[in-house]
């Protein structure tokens, strides 16, 4: 997997040399799979909250280009539902392990092979295989 972007400590991601905190900074807003595209979207925008840097991305877009393997759980939101909009961990984590979907490795970029995971607060899992996983940003 191709990627423009490195994991940091599981909650961030490095991109351009600017540390982008996924968890505290960041709300997820939607995931579009466009079967017809082979592609798949996922969409961050920046929370409301006095500790968010002036500075920080006001979107966060991770686009994952030629997708070969795609698994989603939904999570349960019932009792916490602002925990939908967080994300818990951000991870590649081996494709042989796919019956394994709580767990996150600490590397920064992907081996051959690795899916790419994003774990949400509330349980929900997105894991996915493709070619390129490419991270737009929007001032």
């Amino acid at each position: 997997m191709k990627t423009n972007f490195e994991i940091e400590e599981n909650y961030a991601v490095q991109f351009k040399n600017r540390h982008i905190d996924l968890h505290n900074n960041f709300d997820f807003i939607e995931l579009a799979d466009n079967a017809e595209k082979n592609e798949i979207t996922l969409k961050f925008t920046k929370t409301k909250g006095e500790w968010v840097q002036e500075g920080e991305f006001s979107r966060l877009i991770f686009l994952l280009k030629n997708v070969n393997y795609r698994y989603f759980e939904e999570g349960d939101d019932s009792e916490f539902p602002e925990d939908a909009k967080r994300l818990g961990e951000i991870t590649f984590f081996p494709s042989n392990l796919r019956e394994v979907n709580d767990s996150f490795t600490l590397q920064k970029n992907p081996e051959e092979n690795d899916d790419l995971m994003f774990l949400f607060e509330n349980g929900r899992v997105v894991r996915v295989n493709c070619e390129e996983a490419e991270l737009i940003v929007e001032e």
